[in-house]
């Protein structure tokens, strides 16, 4: 859902929004207050959209790491990010975890060599060069599903694991084998933008490129 222009405080926006994110987003600089309303305004529509049996808008807790679980139904697994001026989520049967990110920026030499293991690096570096700017973030954007999916983000550290990039679909590799998570690049709202979905297990059946439905803003 693109949020550029949206005004949450509005009355019709109230059915999505908890108190707490009312008050946790006041504390936030324009545009990420709208970002973080907005995520939780997809979030809420999302499972309305699905048919969910919760009651509006969701309560939801985190664990020690951050990642949101919900309070009522935990079996439904839920993950989401924001990025620009978009907002992303996932339900899910399956842990999960996504990542949205601007792709304007050029990423600097030291953000690369921090980001990228040894061998995502050699591969990197033999594909053509205007295609590594986007490869890049796609790198990033399956990284940081894969932590959110696992629920400990940051606190996992990148050198654990690494993303093979060479086959249709991202595969992701901890202690030398497959972690057991399927990922998908994702096709968000443009070219500015990438985005990954990571979830627990192997799910051949999960296209690899899985749609995107969008929900319009209003």
């Amino acid at each position: 859902m693109n949020v550029e222009g949206q005004d949450f405080r509005e009355k019709k926006w109230d059915r999505y929004l908890s108190e707490e994110r009312k008050k946790a987003a006041e504390r936030l600089r324009h545009g990420a207050e709208q970002l973080s309303l907005g995520a939780e305004v997809l979030l809420n529509r999302s499972l309305r959209a699905w048919g969910v049996q919760l009651s509006l808008p969701a309560a939801y807790t985190r664990n020690r790491y951050g990642k949101p679980y919900l309070t009522d139904m935990p079996e439904l697994y839920v993950n989401w990010s924001h990025s620009g001026t978009w907002v992303i989520c996932v339900l899910s049967d399956r842990e999960a975890g996504i990542d949205l990110q601007e792709t304007r920026k050029e990423p600097k030499e030291s953000l690369i060599r921090r980001v990228l293991q040894p061998k995502e690096q050699d591969y990197y570096a033999q594909v053509p060069e205007a295609d590594r700017h986007r490869l890049f973030y796609e790198y990033w954007t399956v990284k940081e599903s894969y932590l959110k999916a696992l629920g400990t983000g940051f606190q996992t550290s990148l050198d654990t694991f690494f993303v093979g990039m060479e086959g249709p679909c991202p595969t992701v590799f901890a202690e030398g084998r497959t972690a057991g998570y399927t990922c998908r690049l994702l096709e968000p709202a443009g070219r500015d933008y990438a985005a990954a979905v990571c979830i627990e297990g192997v799910h051949p059946e999960l296209p690899v490129h899985p749609s995107v439905e969008y929900l319009p803003p209003g």
